[in-house]
């Protein structure tokens, strides 16, 4: 992440995608590929020859010297750095040779054995949403340690590599170095893998796919329609559906209400993608993490008034202040009746449920289900980074960055990533949902900030299922 300023005194800002010397120049250049639109900026040619490749109008050529790194993210989230910089050295860390499974970093042990400097797993060419993925599945979540498989072929060798090169060296050492993560990456099947940079949903669809075998994560059904097996759900609706600043859990009750869907079974593991698109566009400027998801509505029909089996809901009575807005207002016939005889609801179209869940047709209320959050990757002008749960605690989170800082600028340099601890946001996020809608993130702390307002991708795994 740099800052470049322009012959007319304007700072632009972006992310070094080449460097080197090009044709008819001296010295060392940077290729910078720039956060929004400049004109008379390129695709990433120059002097008639393509150094690399971005939308018309990003790419910026200049003398290295001219980049000096954001300023937008020295801040107090950041530590400051010495006068002389000290050397990051890679951690002397031997490949784990041990067939036993390393358990889950126990939150006693997380900031001992992650906090700080070379920790994590260190970033190499465009890999911070693979880096950022992978710590978030991996590092304290026992969600997938149930998953190993050895199938035959080319993905035992993938498996393999995950689990020793990658999953038991973060677990036992604390460090992942590079060089594991492009092993990773040469055995995904595409060599795009190894150069370009990615969605973190993609990737997580090929790991759980074809390098862990497993079956999609969810089963979902429209109506009477066939059921559908999804390994992430994008969040989908109206913008004029949910509060100006929604909660997680808002979200996905109204993109479930607009495209009619219900759970088959209730998941064990969540993966829910925010409704943004690309690299710039943002439906909503800032969304409130839901630490708790209730999936008892998406999972059954049962009358939002009196507990009795449900046989229609209504779209319209989501955001109605006098019915707990937000929450999702399904009916049995009779409190149908009565909610919509109101002079204020007699418009609405509530629509028939098809297929109630068995659990509901005795009369019985259904029981609850609902899930703990335990990661959050996050996106800023084409860098991920993520949070993550690390024990029960609530102010046991970690930040993570697989590329926090650079030794060296030429190629035999590395990346330098590092974990922190951010306590203050179990500070916030133990505040009530009025509250934190209420805050203003311009003036939050900074890891505060960046968890509201770049929110990418929202992991939660089933409250059973989540340590002691």
């Amino acid at each position: 992440m740099v800052e470049v300023m322009s012959n007319t005194g304007v700072t632009v800002y972006g992310v070094i995608r080449w460097t080197g010397v090009p044709a008819g120049k001296t010295g060392e250049w940077a290729g910078v590929e720039l956060d929004y639109d400049v004109r008379n900026c390129s695709d990433g040619v120059y002097g008639g020859q393509r150094y690399f490749t971005c939308p018309v109008g990003r790419a910026l050529f200049v003398p290295l010297a001219k980049c000096n790194p954001d300023q937008r993210f020295h801040s107090s989230f950041a530590r400051r750095r010495p006068s002389q910089k000290t050397v990051d050295l890679p951690p002397d860390i031997t490949s784990d040779d041990s067939e036993d499974d390393a358990p889950p970093v126990s939150e006693s042990q997380a900031l001992s054995l992650l906090e700080g400097r070379m920790r994590g797993i260190q970033g190499h060419f465009n890999s911070c949403y693979l880096d950022a993925t992978l710590f978030s599945l991996f590092c304290s979540a026992t969600v997938l340690d149930s998953s190993w498989q050895k199938p035959a072929g080319k993905e035992e060798a993938t498996s393999q590599i995950l689990r020793k090169e990658i999953v038991n060296r973060l677990r036992r050492k604390g460090f992942v170095p590079a060089e594991s993560v492009m092993s990773l990456r040469k055995q995904l099947g595409c060599h795009t893998f190894l150069t370009e940079e990615k969605d973190p949903e993609e990737f997580i669809s090929i790991l759980l796919q074809k390098v862990l075998c497993m079956p999609p994560l969810l089963k979902l059904r429209s109506n009477m329609e066939p059921c559908q097996g999804a390994y992430t759900f994008q969040i989908i609706l109206e913008k004029e559906q949910v509060a100006r600043v929604p909660t997680v859990q808002q979200l996905l009750d109204a993109s479930f209400l607009s495209c009619d869907l219900k759970f088959v079974e209730a998941p064990s593991f969540l993966i829910l993608q925010m409704p943004r698109f690309g690299k710039k566009y943002k439906m909503f400027p800032h969304i409130i993490p839901s630490t708790q998801l209730d999936l008892t509505d998406l999972l059954y029909n049962e009358c939002f008034i009196c507990g009795q089996p449900a046989t229609s809901e209504c779209v319209q009575c989501l955001q109605d202040r006098k019915l707990q807005p937000g929450k999702i207002k399904q009916y049995c016939s009779v409190c149908s009746t009565q909610v919509h005889a109101h002079p204020l609801r007699q418009g609405h179209c509530p629509r028939a449920l098809a297929g109630q869940a068995e659990s509901t047709t005795t009369g019985a209320p259904a029981s609850s289900h609902t899930m703990e959050l335990f990661a959050v990757l996050c996106i800023h002008t084409s860098h991920y980074v993520s949070f993550v749960k690390y024990g029960p605690d609530p102010h046991a989170w970690l930040f993570f960055d697989s590329m926090a800082d650079r030794c060296g600028d030429d190629p035999s340099g590395y990346n330098i990533p590092e974990v922190r601890a951010c306590p203050q946001l179990g500070d916030f996020l133990s505040r009530s949902e009025e509250e934190v809608a209420a805050a203003d993130p311009s003036c939050a702390a900074e890891p505060v900030r960046r968890l509201l307002c770049d929110s990418y991708m929202f992991l939660y795994q089933s409250a059973s299922a989540a340590p002691p």
